[in-house]
């Protein structure tokens, strides 16, 4: 099997502060007070740009982007989200975080996928492509409106039917990339984790095929490791966009293990520019 080269990014949350008095019908006027007062000196999106460039330089073949394009469902953010996928010369598979479906109104017109267009994830909520070199990317839609200080995302039981419907069909000796905006395992903010997440991992270990498992949502790069358990590797990219350091993974995906790099946007010497800080071999199976 040839080696497969792609990009792990996620939460580039692009903004636009609002000042209409319909906020004050649904939570938006909370969002709007948060990136006043804390989010806009959170994050930078203007090294943002350049990553195309980069992508180019390092021979990537594929971008995964798990989520947050946007800070409040507004269309001025879905369209500079849309722009800068359309800045790619890779193929882009994304999928909706919970600051994608903000408000209710959104989630129910879909609206997201007026900009993102993908059927199978409006109308199922799950949705597989074939990669290359015998690897797949399965993307989920577990994002959907929420009250106020909510921020969590939802497994649907029509999407265990449909994923299991869809990992089914992909044939076992290749390899599956499951995307979620949502962590797969509970954190300590029950108010931001995914619901029927152990029902996820249920049939994850149903599906060995799945190797890794690529998410967003808590602005934090890690790791999890629980393959001893039959569960594949998590990856959380943390955010592209995040202040003071951004961050992105890189991946050389072999037959049996992948050479994992994490790449940080730092200032050195007061010039700015992404660094690999850490690089990693993983096997797939213990």
């Amino acid at each position: 099997m040839e080696t497969l080269r792609l990009v792990h990014l996620s939460d580039p949350h692009f903004s636009h502060i609002t000042l209409s008095l319909s906020q004050f019908t649904n939570k938006r006027w909370i969002g709007n007070m948060n990136l006043m007062l804390f989010r806009r000196h959170a994050y930078q999106i203007e090294h943002l740009p350049h990553l195309p460039e980069l992508f180019d330089s390092l021979n990537v073949e594929h971008v995964c982007i798990t989520g947050d394009f946007s800070s409040l469902s507004l269309d001025s953010e879905f369209a500079a989200g849309k722009d800068f996928v359309d800045s790619f010369s890779q193929p882009v598979h994304y999928l909706p975080g919970n600051h994608d479906s903000y408000i209710k109104e959104v989630e129910e017109t879909r609206r997201f996928y007026d900009f993102f267009p993908s059927e199978d994830l409006k109308n199922k909520r799950v949705e597989k492509k074939f990669l290359g070199k015998g690897w797949w990317w399965v993307g989920l839609d577990c994002a959907c409106a929420t009250p106020p200080l909510f921020a969590l995302g939802r497994f649907y039981q029509e999407m265990e039917v449909e994923l299991e419907k869809v990992l089914s069909e992909i044939p076992k000796d290749e390899r599956v990339i499951v995307g979620n905006h949502f962590p797969l395992y509970p954190t300590n903010r029950k108010m931001h984790d995914l619901r029927r997440a152990v029902e996820l991992q249920e049939v994850l270990k149903r599906h060995p095929q799945v190797k890794l498992y690529f998410h967003g949502h808590d602005h934090k790069y890690y790791i999890k490791d629980r393959r001893d358990e039959g569960l594949p590797l998590v990856f959380n990219s943390g955010s592209a966009a995040h202040r003071p350091d951004g961050t992105f993974y890189l991946f050389d995906l072999h037959e049996e293990e992948c050479l994992v790099e994490r790449l940080l946007f730092r200032e050195t010497k007061g010039v700015f520019s992404w660094v690999i800080d850490w690089q990693k071999r993983f096997t797939y199976q213990l």
